[in-house]
Order: C-alpha cells, then structure tokens, then sequence
C-alpha cells in the first residue's frame, strides 16, 4: 500500500471533524423531529445531513480502499456522482444556515439591554458550527473532485504500464 500523502491525510481529518459535526447537526435535527413547531423543517434538515453524512462515508472509503489507484466499481462511480451532485446543491442550504444564524448573532445591543451573556455565547457557537461545516463542506467538495480525478488517473496509467509492458515482451 502506497502511504498517503500529507495533503490527503489532512484531508481525511477534516472529513472526520466534519463527519463529527454533521452527526451532531443530524441528532439535532431528529431530536426536531419531536417538536410539533419546525417539524417540516427538521425533515428536511435531517435528510439533508444524512445525505451529507453519507457522502463523508464514501469519502473516507475511497481514502481508505481505493487511493491511489483502485478503480471504482460501476456502483461506486454512480453513487459518487449522483452524492457529489446532491452535496453541490446542498451548498445552498449550508450557505442559508449561515445567513439564519448570522441574523440571530447580531444581539449585541441585546446585551447591552441586559440579555444575558448566555444568550449571545449559544448564537456565537451557532454562528461558528454553521460556518465551519460551510468551509469544511466547500473543503470536502473540492477533495472529492480531486481524489476521484487522482484514482482515475493512476488507474488509467497502471492499465497503460500493463499493455505497454505485456507488448514489449
């Protein structure tokens, strides 16, 4: 086995931290599930982070199985595309949970009014989960295009080093 590289093995532990935050975003959201108020919501929310989720899995499996240079199997390479496809799209959402709790983080007159410090530290941690999934995402988007791209390249040369050695004998 060819030992990874520096890039990709900080690559697989910014797929872990993210795996970590997107399961704590997912229990969130099943523990909406119960809430008669935003349960539209937290459906959708939390299909949307199992989606995520999923795709993290993946991921880390072809970090782990595939690179560098094991073809994927016909299963594998429609599974990646339509996940890559769907996690683009759900850029969006990642990008609207920035804005929602970028407007509920501006409450500093509200602690100058005399809202607690509490209040503002739990909409910080808000604001800061959000964006760190939203970078981490954007991060984890860019390496999958770049580690599908790395195995079918190695792949392609590999059965290229085969025929051209199986002909020069």
């Amino acid at each position: 086995m060819i030992e990874l590289t520096a890039g990709w093995k900080l690559f697989r532990v910014v797929c872990i931290i993210q795996m970590i935050v997107v399961s704590l975003e997912l229990i969130l959201s099943v523990g909406g599930l119960f809430s008669q108020k935003f349960f539209f919501y937290s459906l959708f929310s939390t299909l949307i982070y199992f989606v995520i989720l999923v795709f993290l899995y993946q991921g880390l499996s072809l970090i782990n199985y595939n690179y560098p240079d094991t073809p994927l199997s016909p299963r594998q390479k429609k599974s990646f595309n339509w996940l890559f496809l769907l996690n683009f799209l759900l850029i969006a959402f990642l990008f609207g949970q920035i804005v929602n709790e970028w407007r509920t983080t501006i409450p500093i007159w509200k602690i100058l009014s005399g809202a607690g410090l509490s209040d503002y530290l739990f909409y910080g941690y808000s604001f800061l989960i959000a964006n760190l999934l939203f970078i981490f995402h954007i991060i984890f988007l860019g390496g999958m295009y770049n580690l599908r791209r790395l195995i079918y390249q190695n792949t392609v040369e590999t059965w290229q080093e085969q025929f051209s050695d199986s002909k020069s004998r």
